[in-house]
């Protein structure tokens, strides 16, 4: 991905400094803007440090900073152009510019990417109501839950480990998971995608054979209670149509509370 502007050391840190004003869940934002994990980062040629576009290396990218509106034209052409995609892009939008006409910008003729919308959900964690379900999640006969090692990394999957670290070590350092497992078969993994100070994003990762037997649930419960043991805060967002996520959610103790505009673009055709 291009940058308008050259990217200096310190201005790592004044980039994440802007990322704390967003209202939204921008933690893979903030990955790579901290030099944690690989990704692009893209600066408006017009508005400078007031525009800026990072996409995190599994493909979710975010839109941000105070002269969104101003830099809108040069965004969306950026976009629909795409030369820096080379994967499916999920991309997020600062709220404060959430009623900018993006759709309109982004579906119409002459676009070299096709354009998909949808809706990203947002969850609080709520401690007493994780609490209140945590006797009725079990760990179903002939599974043990145990803590993640290095072999989880180079799992196989579409939301596992390797798509968020670039490492093993730095995935283990940095939070790690909890796996379910039978006789040596891998069922569910709960891992983090993310962390930062006190907080930690989950991804869940099932198997396709071992879907439907609550799996993915006892792993899950079992990492946030070693998190809120250590004083960290568990986090979650999704897609509104991912179903079988916001039920996961719901079920370990994670209320919505926003859900805003999310769309879907592919590599340049």
């Amino acid at each position: 991905m291009r940058s308008g502007t050259q990217m200096l050391p310190e201005s790592g840190s004044m980039l994440a400094g802007a990322l704390l004003q967003v209202d939204a869940n921008v933690g893979l934002a903030r990955a790579v803007v901290d030099g944690l994990v690989s990704g692009q980062v893209w600066t408006s040629e017009s508005e400078g440090s007031a525009a800026h576009h990072v996409m995190h290396s599994y493909g979710m990218s975010l839109i941000w900073g105070d002269g969104v509106d101003r830099a809108f034209d040069e965004i969306t052409a950026h976009l629909r152009e795409g030369r820096y995609r080379i994967r499916n892009e999920w991309l997020q939008i600062d709220p404060r510019w959430a009623s900018l006409p993006w759709e309109e910008k982004l579906t119409a003729s002459g676009g070299r990417s096709a354009v998909s919308v949808h809706r990203r959900v947002n969850f609080e964690f709520d401690a007493n109501l994780f609490r209140a379900s945590r006797d009725r999640i079990v760990v179903p006969d002939g599974w043990s839950v145990v803590p993640a090692d290095a072999s989880d990394f180079a799992r196989p999957g579409s939301v596992v480990p390797a798509e968020f670290w670039d490492g093993a070590e730095d995935f283990l350092e940095r939070g790690g998971g909890w796996r379910v497992e039978n006789d040596g078969f891998r069922g569910a993994l709960a891992f983090t995608s993310f962390r930062f100070d006190d907080e930690l994003e989950l991804g869940i990762e099932t198997h396709p054979d071992a879907r439907g037997q609550g799996l993915a649930t006892a792993a899950a419960a079992r990492m946030i209670e070693d998190l809120l043991a250590q004083g960290v805060m568990p986090v979650w967002s999704c897609r509104e149509g991912n179903h079988a996520s916001v039920a996961l959610a719901t079920k370990l103790g994670f209320r919505p509370v926003r859900t805003l505009p999310y769309y879907g673009l592919t590599p340049p055709m």
